[in-house]
C-alpha cells in the first residue's frame, strides 16, 4: 500500500499589476527519491469538477505537471527554459507559452517542500507570472 501524504498547495497568480493567492490542502501519493519523483493528488473544484493533477520532477529541477478532469493540461516548467502548455477546457482548446523562473525541490519520502514559479504568455505576449509552494508531511495513522 502507498503511503498517503497531506499537501498544502499554495497558489500566487500575478497579472496585471494585481495578486491573487489561493490555498488548498488534500491528500497525496508520492513515489520515487528525492530527485526524481511523482506526487499525485486529487482536487474538487466546484466550477470546473473533480480533477487529479501529476507532478513529475525529474533531476530535480523539470517539472512536468499533467491535469486530468473536467479541464485537462500539461505543461513543463524548467528554470530558465520556455515551453507550450497544452490545455483543452469544455470552451475549446489554447496554447500558452511557459517560461520557467524558478524550481526548487527539497522533497523526499518524508515530506518535504517543492516551489516552482513559471511566466505565461500567449503567442509571446506576457500575460502574468504563477507560483506554487507545495508543502507535503506523512498523513497520521491511527
Amino acid at each position: 500500500m502507498d503511503k498517503q501524504y497531506l499537501i498544502t498547495v499554495v497558489t500566487i497568480q500575478e497579472a496585471d499589476g494585481e495578486t491573487d493567492t489561493l490555498e488548498m490542502t488534500t491528500h497525496a501519493s508520492f513515489e520515487g527519491d528525492s530527485d526524481n519523483y511523482i506526487i499525485t493528488y486529487k482536487e474538487d473544484d466546484s466550477e470546473e469538477g473533480e480533477s487529479t493533477t501529476l507532478l513529475k520532477v525529474e533531476k530535480g529541477s523539470c517539472i512536468s505537471v499533467s491535469r486530468e478532469g473536467a479541464i485537462n493540461s500539461y505543461m513543463t516548467i524548467e528554470a530558465g527554459m520556455r515551453h507550450l502548455s497544452h490545455h483543452v477546457t469544455p470552451y475549446g482548446a489554447f496554447s500558452l507559452g511557459i517560461t520557467g523562473k524558478k524550481v526548487e525541490s527539497e522533497m523526499s519520502d518524508k515530506g518535504g517542500t517543492l516551489n516552482f514559479k513559471y511566466a505565461t504568455d500567449q503567442e509571446l505576449h506576457p500575460i502574468g507570472e504563477i507560483e506554487f509552494i507545495i508543502t507535503m508531511k506523512p498523513k497520521k495513522t491511527n
